[in-house]
C-alpha cells in the first residue's frame, strides 16, 4: 500500500523535493555569495527585461553597481547576488578567500560586458549638504580666531571630566620646503634646503630625542647625490629608527586642483621608487599643508600606496570652525563611488587651525603661540623674534602652563585628547642657531612638564605623524571615526578688512605653462610606452646596438619624469611663482618635451624594422618647437620623387620673411610618408591635419587603398603665428585685424585615420594630377584672398596663376553649419554659436536648442585678485566687461569641404575662435570642436582682466530642493531659490557635483576642472572637454563657463609679491557634446554617482592623449622595407573602460640610471555612464561591450617572466606578494586604479 501511495504522488513528491533542493540550493549560494546557476538559465529562458526604472530595482540598496545587459538578465541577476550581504557561520577568513575565488572567476567571466549604474558611497558627512549650510560672516571673521564662549565652556567641562583620557601632545618639528616659488628650485637647494638637510643629520645625532619630518624627495634626491658617504649613512639610521620620518614621499607636495592624475601618480612613483632604492623605506603617512584646498584624489592615491592616514591644512575657515564645533577633525576620507572592495579610504587629520606656522597652529590664540617661536637670527627682525623669551629656570613653570593651555585647547577639538603640534614653517632650521634654539626651549619645556607629570597629568613627546596616528587609533579604534565624501574646494582664508578671500585664482592663472605641462605629460607618457615595448624587444632579440642606445638615453626620461613630477608642485603649476621662477619651470619641461620626442623616434624606428638592421635617425616628428615661448610649429612634409634620393634639382627662392626656400621640382609620382602613433589601448577614429606644400594630394593607408575622403584646407595668416612675419601683418593701435591672407607656401590636408589599439600606422602622400580639386574645402570670406598668386613647387596640375582658394563673399544672415547629426546656427555679426537642432536616427531635425557662445570678461578687484586668488571689483556696477567691443574690424570666415565645416571669428590679434564640425560617418560626427586662440597682447593692454567662455543653453540644471535647503532652519513656504548644479571633473579621475552657493559670490563657485564639466536635466546633458587645468562655473541656470586667462596687474598679498602679465598666446582645445539622458523616472534611490558617457569618455583621452606624427625621412629612410602596420597589443584592445596609464620601465636598485627588465603597469578603468549617449550613435562599432576582461593581453612580441600585483606605486604590498600566471587574471572595479610590476624575459 505504501508503495501504491508513493507511486501516485510520486510526481508531486519530486516536483517538491526538487523546490526544496533548489531551496537550500539558493540559500547556499546566497550565503557563499555565488551566482545560482539554475537561475541564470530560468533568467535566460524567459528572456527577463532589464530596462528597469531605478526605483523598481530589487534590493537597490545593496548594491554597489546595476548591470543593464540588453537582451539577458544573468548578468544583472550575478550582480545582485555578488553584492548581497552574506551571512554564514563560517569564520570570516575562510568566507573572504571563498568570495575572492568566487569574485576572481565571476569577474574574470563576464568583466568588460555589461553596463553598470555607480552608486554614491554612504559616508557620515557629505561636503556639498554641509558646504551650503555654513555661515560665511561669522562674527569672528575680524579676529580671525573662531575660538569663542561656547568652545571655551566645552573646553571647561571637558577638564573636569573624571572619563576623558588625559592629554597626549605629539610635537612634530618640520620644515616645508617649496621646489620653486619666490627662488628657483636649484637656487632654493643652495641656499636652504642643503644646509637644513645636512643640520638634520649632524645635530640629531648630538640631540638624541629629537624628530623631523621630510617631504619633498626631489630635495632630498639632490641632496643625497651631493652628500658624504658619512652624512649618507647617518640619514638611514635616523630614518631607519624612525626619528626622522618621511611623509607622503612623493617628488614634491603636489597640487590638487590643477593636475592630471597621470602627473600626480607618476611623481608619487618616482619619489617611492627613489626611497625605496636609496633608503629602502615606504612611506606610510600623508602631509599635505600647503596645497590650496584639496581634493579627494590624492587620498585614493596614498590609500592605494597602504598609507595609514593623511593630515591636511589649507581648508575653507567655515570647514575649520564646523570640524572644530562638531569634533569631527579625524575622519575617514571615502571615495565617492561605492566600491564593492571598500577600496580608496583614508583615516584623514584636519589641523584645525589657520596655518602650519607656529603662530597659527599652537593653539587656538597666535598671539600666545607667538611666544614659543624661538628662532632668533641676528639680523633677523620679526614678530616672533621680538616677543619670544627663551625658557630659563625662573620662567620654565609660568611658560609650561601656558602653553598647556593652547594644547589642551588642541585637543580639546578631537574626541581622542591628542593633540599634533607641528613646529616648524618655511625652510625653517636652516640656521645652526635656530636649531639649538627650538630644539633646546621646546626640550626644557617637556622634560619639565614629563617631570611633574602628577601636577600636570600630560604626556608630551617629540614624534612624527604616525605616533599620533597610532595613538588615536589606540584610543578610538577605527569604527569611531566619521566616514566624509566630497572635497575642500574653494578654499578661503580671511581678508585683513575681515572678508573671505577665495583661492579660485589658481586654477586658471598662466594656462601656457598648464598646456606645456599636458604637452610633457603627453610625450612622457608615449615614450614610457614605446621605450618599454622597444627595450625588451631590443633585449630579447639580443639587439646589442640598440640596447646601448636605449640604456645611453634611459636617464633622459628620469630627467622628463622628474621635470614634470617638479612642475605638479603647488606653486608651478598652479602659476603662483614669480615670473622668473615659471621661465625655469618651462625651460625644464620644454627640454624633456624635446627629449621624449627624441625617445619615442628612436623606439619606432626599432618597431618598425624588419629584422635587425642598423639604419636610425630615419623619423622626424611634425612639430618644431623654437622655444617654450612659441608654439609648437607644424612642419610640411617633404615630398621626393621615389628614385632620385637628394640629387634633386632644385631652385632657391628668398621669401618674403628672409629665409631661404629651396624647393624641389616634383615629379608627378612624387611621395613621402608618415606615421600616426595611437597611445591609448582602444580602436579610434581621428581627424588627423598634415602640413604639406601643394595642395593637389592623395593619401594611402597602411594597406595601401587610397583614402576615399580628404580635404585641403588653407593655412591662414592670422592663426599661424609663423605666417604672420611672413604676411607681415599690421598691428596697429585701432585693433584692426589687416589684411587676413591665406598661405600660398603651405596648406592642411585633413583626414581620417582608423587607427588599431596602441599601434604605429603608416601612411602614403603622393601627388595627385587630376582629382585634388573635389578635395579642396571652400571658403567664405571678404576680403581675404590675393587675386592671383603662383604656387611655387606645386606640380603640372596647378597652373602658374591659378589660385587654390578662391574666397567667395560671405552670404548675408546668419550662418548655418550641418552634418548628419545637428545643425548650427551662428550670429551674422559676431560669429558666435546661437543655436544647435540635432537630427534623429531617421535625420530628422529635433527641437533647436539654445547653446550661445560668448566671451566677456570680470574686472579684477585691484589687490585681491591675482595669481592665487579672484574676486570681481566690487566698485564696478557691473561685474562682467565686454572685452571684444575694442576690437571694431571683426573677420568671419567660413569653410566647409568633404569632412569638416567650420567658423572661425577675428577679433584683431586678442582673440581667433573656430567652432568646427565633423562628416565622418562616425561617433565624431555628434561632437562639435572649439579652439580658441587668445593672445593679451603686451601689457598695460587687457589689464584686471579675467577672460571667460561662456556656453548659454536652456538646459535647467536646477538642483533638487533637499540639497538647496535646510527644512529644519526655513519654513516651508518659503520660496526655494533656484541653484545650479554642474558636475566638475578632478585630476581627470573623478567627479564631483558642485552646487551654487548664492551667499559667497562667483569667486566662490568657480571649481577646478581638469578634463571635462558637464551639466544635465531630465532630458539632456551638455559636456564641455578640455585639454588642460582651468577654472569652471554655472553661475546661472543654463549656464556653463571656463575661465580662458588672467591679467592682474597687483599682487593679491599671499606672498608671490607681484601681479600676473606675463601672458603668451596660448591655444585652448574643446569638445562640446550634447546627449540625451535615459527616459523614465529621475528620481534616484539610492542616488548614483555621476560619470561621463563612453563617447565623451573617449573624446576625454583622444583630446589629453592626440595620436604621434612622425615624418619619415626620404634621404635617411632604410633601405630595408619597413612593416606598415605595427600592432603593439597584437591580441586586441583593452576593454572599452579600461585606460593604460602608463608602462613605466623601473631603473636597476643598484644602478638606477640604467633601465630593468621590470616594468609597472598601472590600469585606470575609467567609470562611464551608459545610459547617456547620442540619440543616433552606436559606440559599439568603434568599441564593442564584449570581452572577457582584460583578454590575452600581450604586448608586442614579448614573453612575460612574472607578473605581480603590487601597491599604486609599485611597491611589494604588506599581504603576501600577489603573482599572476597571466595579465588575463587582472581584475578590475570601474573606477579603480592598479598597478602590477611586469618583468619581461631575457629571450624571445
Amino acid at each position: 500500500m505504501s508503495f501504491k501511495v508513493f507511486r501516485r504522488g510520486s510526481a508531486r513528491c519530486i516536483g517538491l523535493l526538487s523546490a526544496f533542493v533548489t531551496i537550500l540550493l539558493c540559500l547556499y549560494y546566497i550565503s557563499i555569495g555565488q551566482p545560482n546557476p539554475a537561475h541564470i538559465t530560468d533568467a535566460s529562458a524567459v528572456g527577463l527585461s532589464v530596462s528597469m526604472s531605478r526605483s523598481q530595482t530589487p534590493s537597490a540598496a545593496a548594491l554597489n553597481s546595476l548591470s543593464m545587459d540588453d537582451g539577458s538578465a544573468s548578468h544583472q541577476h550575478q550582480q545582485q547576488m555578488q553584492h548581497l550581504p552574506r551571512k554564514s557561520s563560517r569564520s570570516s577568513t575562510q568566507l573572504e578567500q571563498q568570495d575572492q575565488l568566487d569574485t576572481e572567476t565571476l569577474r574574470n567571466v563576464h568583466w568588460g560586458d555589461k553596463c553598470y549604474i555607480l552608486l554614491q558611497s554612504r559616508t557620515n558627512i557629505t561636503a556639498t549638504e554641509e558646504h551650503s549650510k555654513f555661515d560665511f560672516q561669522p562674527e569672528w571673521m575680524r579676529s580671525k580666531e573662531y575660538w569663542d564662549r561656547g568652545f571655551e565652556e566645552r573646553y571647561e567641562i571637558q577638564r573636569k571630566d573624571k572619563q576623558r583620557p588625559p592629554l597626549k601632545v605629539i610635537v612634530v618639528p618640520h620644515s616645508h620646503n617649496d621646489p620653486g616659488w619666490l627662488k628657483t628650485f636649484f637656487n632654493y637647494f643652495q641656499s636652504d634646503s642643503r644646509q637644513i638637510l645636512n643640520l638634520l643629520v649632524t645635530k640629531m645625532q648630538e640631540y638624541k630625542d629629537m624628530t623631523f619630518i621630510w617631504s619633498e624627495i626631489s630635495f632630498l634626491q639632490l641632496w643625497w647625490d651631493q652628500a658624504h658617504p658619512t652624512k649618507q649613512r647617518a640619514l638611514k639610521r635616523l630614518v631607519n629608527s624612525g626619528r626622522i620620518e618621511i611623509t607622503t614621499g612623493g617628488w614634491v607636495m603636489t597640487d590638487e586642483a590643477n593636475v592630471h592624475i597621470y602627473p600626480m601618480l607618476d611623481q608619487l612613483i618616482e619619489g617611492h621608487q627613489w626611497l625605496k632604492n636609496n633608503l629602502n623605506v615606504t612611506p606610510k603617512v600623508g602631509w599635505s599643508i600647503d596645497p590650496f584646498g584639496h581634493g579627494s584624489t590624492v587620498p585614493y592615491l596614498l590609500s592605494g600606496a597602504q598609507f595609514e592616514g593623511a593630515i591636511i591644512q589649507r581648508i575653507h575657515y567655515a570647514w575649520k570652525e564646523w570640524f572644530a564645533r562638531q569634533q569631527n577633525g579625524d575622519f575617514i576620507w571615502t571615495p565617492y563611488w561605492r566600491s564593492p572592495k571598500g577600496q580608496g579610504k583614508l583615516l584623514t587629520h584636519n589641523m584645525p587651525f589657520d596655518i602650519y606656522s607656529i603662530k597659527g597652529s599652537c593653539g587656538p590664540h597666535p598671539s600666545i603661540c607667538l611666544n614659543f617661536d624661538f628662532r632668533k637670527i641676528p639680523g633677523e627682525y620679526t614678530e616672533y623674534s621680538l616677543k619670544a623669551q627663551f625658557v630659563t629656570d625662573e620662567n620654565v613653570e609660568e611658560k609650561a602652563q601656558l602653553l598647556l593651555d593652547q594644547y589642551a585647547r588642541t585637543a580639546s577639538l578631537f574626541p581622542h585628547n591628542v593633540a599634533l603640534i607641528p613646529v616648524g614653517d618655511d625652510f625653517r632650521y636652516n640656521k645652526e642657531r635656530e636649531v639649538d634654539q627650538q630644539y633646546t626651549n621646546y626640550k626644557k619645556l617637556i622634560s619639565h612638564i614629563m617631570a611633574n607629570k602628577r601636577l600636570y597629568n600630560v604626556d608630551i613627546k617629540f614624534g612624527t605623524p604616525s605616533d599620533y596616528f597610532a595613538a588615536i587609533r589606540e584610543r578610538m579604534g577605527e569604527k569611531s571615526f566619521p566616514t566624509f565624501k566630497g572635497d575642500f574646494f574653494v578654499y578661503s582664508d580671511i581678508f585683513s578688512e575681515g572678508r573671505p578671500a577665495y583661492w579660485s585664482g589658481y586654477f586658471s592663472t598662466r594656462p601656457f605653462y598648464k598646456l606645456l605641462s599636458a604637452e610633457l605629460e603627453h610625450n612622457l607618457r608615449a615614450a614610457e610606452i614605446l621605450f618599454t615595448i622597444a627595450y625588451n624587444t631590443a633585449r630579447q632579440a639580443r639587439h646589442e646596438d640598440a640596447i646601448k642606445i636605449y640604456e645611453k638615453n634611459y636617464e633622459q626620461i628620469i630627467h622628463a619624469r622628474r621635470n614634470l613630477g617638479l612642475f605638479q608642485h603647488h606653486d608651478a603649476i598652479t602659476g603662483t611663482s614669480k615670473a622668473a621662477v615659471m621661465r625655469d619651470y618651462a625651460m625644464r619641461l620644454f627640454d624633456s618635451t624635446q627629449n621624449m620626442v627624441k625617445m619615442q623616434e628612436s623606439c619606432i624606428e626599432l618597431l618598425l624594422k624588419n629584422g635587425s638592421s642598423h639604419e636610425h635617425g630615419f623619423l622626424l616628428s611634425e612639430f618644431e618647437r623654437d622655444n617654450y615661448s612659441k608654439l609648437p610649429r607644424k612642419m610640411p612634409i617633404q615630398l621626393a620623387n621615389p628614385t632620385s634620393g637628394s640629387s634633386d634639382e632644385t631652385s632657391t627662392t628668398l621669401t618674403a620673411d628672409g629665409e631661404e626656400d629651396s624647393t624641389v621640382l616634383l615629379s608627378k609620382n612624387a611621395e613621402a610618408s608618415f606615421v600616426l602613433f595611437n597611445a591609448l589601448t582602444q580602436k579610434r577614429i581621428e581627424i588627423v591635419t598634415l602640413r604639406v606644400q601643394q595642395p593637389n594630394l592623395r593619401i594611402y593607408n597602411d594597406r595601401g587603398v587610397e583614402l576615399k575622403h580628404i580635404q585641403i584646407n588653407p593655412v591662414w595668416n592670422i592663426t599661424d603665428v609663423y605666417e604672420q612675419g611672413f604676411n607681415a601683418l599690421p598691428q596697429s593701435n585701432s585693433g584692426s585685424a589687416g589684411r587676413i591672407r591665406t598661405s600660398t607656401r603651405q596648406y592642411e590636408v585633413m583626414f581620417v585615420a582608423e587607427l588599431e589599439p596602441l599601434s604605429l600606422t603608416t601612411y602614403r602622400v603622393q601627388v595627385d594630377e587630376f582629382n585634388y580639386k573635389r578635395n579642396i574645402a571652400t571658403i567664405y570670406c571678404d576680403d581675404c584672398t590675393e587675386k592671383a598668386n603662383p604656387v611655387a613647387g606645386s606640380a603640372t596640375p596647378v597652373a602658374p596663376n591659378e589660385v587654390v582658394f578662391e574666397a567667395k563673399a560671405k552670404p548675408a544672415g546668419d550662418i548655418q553649419l550641418e552634418n548628419p547629426s545637428m545643425r548650427l546656427l551662428f550670429d551674422e555679426k559676431s560669429g558666435f554659436l546661437k543655436t544647435i537642432t540635432r537630427k534623429n536616427k531617421q535625420q530628422k531635425l529635433l527641437q533647436p536648442m539654445q547653446c550661445a557662445i560668448k566671451f566677456a570678461a570680470y574686472r579684477s578687484a585691484q589687490f585681491h585678485s591675482g595669481a592665487y586668488l579672484f574676486k570681481t571689483d566690487p566698485e564696478q556696477s557691473e561685474a562682467e566687461r565686454d572685452v571684444l567691443e575694442q576690437y571694431e574690424d571683426v573677420r568671419i570666415i567660413i569653410t566647409s569641404g568633404p569632412i569638416a565645416s567650420d567658423v572661425t571669428v577675428i577679433y584683431g590679434p586678442f582673440m581667433a575662435h573656430t567652432v568646427r564640425i565633423f562628416n565622418t560617418r562616425s561617433h565624431l560626427d555628434a561632437a562639435i570642436y572649439i579652439e580658441n586662440d587668445i593672445d593679451f597682447e603686451p601689457p598695460p593692454k587687457n589689464r584686471e582682466t579675467e577672460l571667460f567662455m561662456r556656453l548659454v543653453t536652456n538646459i535647467d540644471n536646477i538642483a533638487p530642493a533637499p540639497l538647496q535647503h535646510d527644512p529644519l532652519k526655513e519654513p516651508t513656504d518659503t520660496i526655494v531659490p533656484e541653484l545650479p548644479v554642474f558636475y566638475s571633473d578632478q585630476n581627470g579621475f573623478q567627479f564631483q557635483q558642485r552646487i551654487k552657493v548664492p551667499a559667497i559670490g562667483i569667486e566662490g563657485n568657480y571649481f577646478p576642472i581638469t578634463s571635462a564639466a558637464f551639466l544635465q536635466d531630465a532630458r539632456l546633458r551638455l559636456t564641455l572637454l578640455t585639454t588642460h587645468a582651468q577654472g569652471a562655473a554655472s553661475y546661472e541656470p543654463g549656464q556653463l563657463e571656463v575661465m580662458l586667462d588672467r591679467r592682474t596687474l597687483y599682487d593679491d598679498y599671499r606672498g608671490m609679491g607681484e601681479g600676473v602679465v606675463d601672458s603668451r598666446l596660448t591655444r585652448h582645445k574643446f569638445w562640446l557634446l550634447v546627449e540625451d539622458m535615459p527616459p523614465g523616472q529621475q528620481v534616484e534611490n539610492p542616488p548614483s554617482y555621476k560619470v561621463l558617457s563612453l563617447q565623451a569618455q573617449q573624446l576625454a583621452n583622444g583630446l589629453r592623449y592626440p595620436p604621434n606624427l612622425y615624418f619619415l625621412s626620404n634621404f635617411e629612410q632604410p633601405q630595408a622595407p619597413l612593416k606598415p602596420l605595427v600592432r603593439l597589443l597584437p591580441h586586441g584592445a583593452l576593454p572599452c573602460d579600461v585606460h593604460l596609464t602608463t608602462l613605466r620601465t623601473l631603473s636597476e636598485p643598484q644602478l638606477q640610471l640604467f633601465p630593468s627588465a621590470s616594468a609597472l603597469l598601472v590600469l585606470h578603468r575609467q567609470g562611464y555612464d551608459c545610459s547617456v549617449s547620442s540619440q543616433q550613435l552606436d559606440m559599439s562599432s568603434l568599441c564593442p561591450l564584449t570581452g572577457n576582461g582584460l583578454g590575452a593581453v600581450r604586448f608586442g612580441e614579448l614573453r612575460l617572466q612574472s607578473i605581480e600585483a603590487t601597491s599604486l606605486t609599485g611597491l611589494p604590498k604588506h599581504m603576501q606578494p600577489q603573482s599572476l600566471r597571466s595579465l588575463a587574471q587582472i581584475t578590475l572595479e570601474p573606477m579603480e586604479l592598479r598597478t602590477f610590476n611586469l618583468t619581461f624575459s631575457g629571450e624571445l
